[in-house]
């Protein structure tokens, strides 16, 4: 499949997110049981990712 500027762009932003914000926890909240949600929405909608 062929993306677009706009949809590489965008999957380059997510995949940004996910290395700065979520790979380096994610060994811990699995191992506390948690998944911090409402600390993440916020960054989220700043990056542009909520819509």
């Amino acid at each position: 499949m062929r993306f677009d500027a706009d949809h590489e762009t965008f999957r380059k932003t997510v995949r940004d997110f996910v290395a700065r914000e979520l790979d380096p926890h994610i060994d811990a909240w699995e191992e506390a049981g948690i998944f911090p949600a409402h600390e993440l929405f916020p960054k989220l909608g700043q990056a542009g990712l909520l819509g």
